[in-house]
């Protein structure tokens, strides 16, 4: 029993804690972006077992706000790739989702390439996560909303017209109660940024004034 405890304290810290608030910090950016691609990735198994409904989902929330904060998850290659390509990686387990439950569609160059727009559209925010949660949740749920319009312009009209014969006019009225469902997808924003500034809540010693001799630090909350 003991060596339980003591392994399940050895991963606690080695995945949680660190020795400096850097450290510490860096580890939690690296927990919020693997979320953040686990999120993505369950997206369209939620829609499939009932969980959500066409175009409620989770993928261009989640593209959102990890994409509009600048995350540094330390020094090594591996998570500075990770962290700069955490679009491209996220995007490509949606697409082996698509091809195995739906095969390949001309449709999904639109999709993905949807999704792509989106993440390159959050980059442009590079929003601190120190900033107030308000001020981050109305830039977020903004481009989100932004995001959402230009990716149903891109795979509802010009996508669908292009790959299912229809006319544009057609593709439109179909379109709408979709865009409408979609903007719906909002409501995970906030959860979302919330889960990021709870992560980057991190101990910081910080000293204080006191008598001479005393020698008192306090910590506070970054």
């Amino acid at each position: 029993m003991r060596r339980i405890v003591k392994m399940m304290m050895y991963i606690s810290d080695k995945i949680w804690r660190g020795r400096t608030p850097g450290e510490v910090l860096s580890k939690r950016y690296k927990i919020f972006v693997l979320l953040g691609i686990l999120f993505i990735a369950l997206s369209i198994p939620l829609y499939l077992v009932g969980v959500t409904f066409p175009n409620f989902e989770l993928i261009i929330p989640t593209l959102v706000v990890i994409g509009s904060f600048s995350l540094y998850c330390g020094p090594t290659k591996f998570w500075r790739v990770t962290t700069r390509y955490f679009g491209v990686i996220a995007l490509a387990s949606v697409f082996i989702i698509y091809l195995v439950v739906w095969g390949p569609r001309p449709i999904q160059a639109f999709t993905l390439s949807g999704f792509a727009i989106c993440w390159l559209l959050a980059m442009r925010n590079k929003l601190s996560m120190f900033d107030k949660f308000k001020k981050l949740v109305w830039r977020t749920t903004l481009t989100a909303a932004v995001a959402i319009l230009i990716f149903d312009v891109w795979t509802g009209l010009i996508g669908h017209t292009l790959t299912a014969g229809v006319s544009l006019w057609a593709a439109f009225l179909g379109q709408i109660p979709f865009t409408l469902y979609h903007l719906a997808s909002l409501v995970f924003v906030p959860p979302l940024v919330g889960l990021g500034k709870l992560l980057v809540r991190v101990k910081v010693p910080v000293p204080v004034a006191t008598r001479v001799g005393a020698g008192v630090k306090a910590s506070s909350r970054r």
